[in-house]
């Protein structure tokens, strides 16, 4: 029997399952006026197991309505699970593309087998095409095995489809593939896009592409990428790169490549276009070999993704924030603006759902900072080092603890990014209860956390060290209903 405390920390903003486990987003889409959110999703335990398709949908991508299973694991070519894939509409229907795994001797090499399969359905319920699987191993160049062939994103370009898939080279390192179809069911390779050679971790995921302005965005997660000071601190994590696809070759030239997220909760972001021309990323919240703190507190449910963020360019840049549907949930404003030294509190700046603006500007302090989630001998630690230009997370004390399960692993309590010597820090922080998400510098640097503090832990302090610190706060409960006061 779960826990009668589950809902204390169940997150408003985050979607997470109604019960069960939940990993990768997928098919993210908009579809008949409605988004479309379908996820990897195990519903008889809150553990990573057979993978099906949950599905929610919403019309403002906050507020979400769980729907029926979209894809269960009973066919021959996926009866080990329906992993990662994309959806699009196709002639007025809902089609959705997802690898069909299968492992039927995890222990014996070479008998694993990934493919790529079609589903078409009416927005809540889904059959599969007799043609499936629809790209199997006989696509992959020279020949390759399929046991590491995965994440179809499909999307149509003219009077042909497109798709970019990972494939496991035969060096062991990732590599991400475009393939080309007239009609969705017949594919034809293209040609590599992005090649692993070594120097970004072992096996790439979950790939997907957009448009921003002049420029092509490829996004893919990395597994076991070299740990960094100031970047890649997690077991696993996602990029983004600038550039331009050939369509002809398949190549990808890039101009820069980037962490997206420095917290330690982000993976697998998949994108979607709204109709008023914004992209819209959102990624699960949670990583792999790490312990659940919701399965051990008793909780009949584990994971959650992201806010919905919207992507842009500043500066040559790519930027992240809170997508602006978030402000209709926001209550009355609040502001605030002190010259701190020690640590200060304002008065009904408290609790666990909040949206937060902060500067840190002018002054003499070395360090300054937040405190979060305060209370019990618990808090969440962000600290801004201004002569060394570096910010830092420490979510070592907030609450209950969350380990590393890999043998000889880095604690995953501290993460740091770089600002630079900027003479002020702004920040926006989005609190949910078990949920954190940070903007620095108007969302040129992102950092996604979970957390599992009592529901009394509702403190809030803005401190300085060394010295003064000029800080400015608007902030807002999010607790209202849409279309609330402002």
């Amino acid at each position: 029997m779960a826990n009668p405390e589950s809902s204390l920390f169940r997150n408003r903003f985050h979607l997470s399952p109604p019960r069960g486990w939940m990993n990768d987003p997928n098919g993210f889409s908009l579809f008949e006026n409605r988004y479309h959110l379908f996820y990897q999703y195990n519903p008889r335990d809150t553990v990573w197991g057979p993978m099906h398709w949950g599905h929610a949908v919403s019309p403002d991508l906050l507020d979400w309505t769980d729907l029926p299973i979209a894809l269960t694991p009973d066919s021959k070519y996926d009866a080990g699970g329906c992993f990662s894939g994309s959806a699009l509409t196709v002639d007025g229907m809902h089609a959705l593309f997802y690898t069909g795994h299968l492992d039927p001797h995890p222990s014996v090499p070479g008998s694993r087998r990934e493919t790529q399969c079609l589903a078409i359905g009416d927005g809540s319920r889904y059959t599969k095409d007799p043609s499936n699987p629809v790209i199997d191993e006989r696509q992959l160049p020279s020949g390759l095995p399929s046991g590491d062939f995965r994440d179809p994103k499909v999307w149509r370009e003219g009077e042909r489809w497109l798709c970019i898939a990972v494939h496991r080279q035969s060096d062991g390192f990732g590599q991400i593939l475009l393939f080309e179809s007239a009609d969705l069911r017949s594919w034809s390779l293209v040609g590599p896009v992005l090649r692993n050679r070594g120097e970004l971790g072992g096996m790439w995921e979950c790939p997907d592409i957009f448009r921003l302005e002049d420029k092509e965005v490829l996004v893919w997660s990395v597994m076991n990428p070299a740990r960094q000071e100031t970047g890649f601190r997690n077991l696993h994590g996602a990029v983004w790169a600038t550039g331009a696809l050939d369509r002809e070759t398949g190549m990808f030239a890039e101009e820069s490549r980037t962490e997206i997220d420095k917290g330690p909760d982000f993976y697998a972001p998949q994108t979607v276009a709204t109709p008023d021309g914004r992209v819209v990323m959102i990624a699960w919240m949670q990583m792999w070999e790490r312990s659940s703190p919701s399965r051990e507190l008793g909780l009949d449910w584990t994971g959650c993704m992201t806010l919905p963020r919207e992507v842009f360019l500043s500066g040559g840049r790519l930027c992240q924030r809170p997508i602006r549907e978030l402000e209709r949930y926001r209550g009355p404003c609040h502001s605030a603006s002190s010259r701190v030294e020690g640590a200060v509190a304002f008065p009904e700046l408290v609790g666990q759902c909040l949206d937060l603006e902060v500067v840190l500007g002018s002054g003499t302090a070395s360090r300054c900072g937040l405190l979060l989630y305060l209370g019990d001998g618990e808090r969440t630690l962000l600290e801004w080092d201004r002569a060394g230009g570096i910010f830092t997370l420490d979510r070592s004390l907030s609450g209950h603890p969350i380990r590393n399960l890999t043998a000889g692993a880095p604690e995953c309590q501290v993460y740091r990014a770089v600002t630079g010597t900027a003479d002020e820090l702004r920040l926006r922080l989005v609190l949910d209860r078990s949920a954190l998400e940070i903007f620095l510098q108007d969302g040129e640097i992102a950092m996604a956390c979970t957390l599992f503090p009592r529901e009394t832990s509702r403190g809030i302090r803005v401190f300085a060290e060394g010295g003064f610190i000029e800080c400015s706060l608007n902030w807002w409960n999010l607790d209202g209903i849409p279309g609330a006061v402002q």
